[in-house]
């Protein structure tokens, strides 16, 4: 068998977003774990240029099909955040406190 670079779909633990793993046959490891079909390729090929091995045609098949899906989900537009109308509190005016010599010349 052959020693190839591969990808597949795993659970985070973290989320409930999939995670992809990039790693190659025979290691019980995984190389790296990458949020996107798009930067588990990057790493894919990195890891092609790096080691000398070929990465497996259905990982990159597969890649380029969740890569396409997700360019086809509409972007969620952001919600603007309306805040609530609160009424201004009045601005208090600073006033320079007396020193103490002359509060003690007011005190006698």
């Amino acid at each position: 068998m052959e020693t190839r670079i591969i990808t597949s779909s795993v659970k985070s633990n973290r989320s409930n977003n999939n995670v992809w793993a990039v790693s190659i046959t025979g290691e019980s490891q995984p190389k790296a774990y990458c949020k996107s079909p798009y930067k588990a390729m990057r790493f894919a090929f990195l890891l092609k240029q790096q080691t000398g091995i070929y990465i497996s045609d259905d990982c990159l098949q597969r890649l380029l099909f969740e890569m396409a899906k997700e360019k086809q989900k509409p972007a969620q537009e952001p919600t603007p955040v309306t805040q609530p109308v609160s009424e201004e509190k009045p601005v208090k005016k600073r006033v320079a406190r007396a020193k103490k010599s002359d509060t003690a010349a007011v005190l006698d």
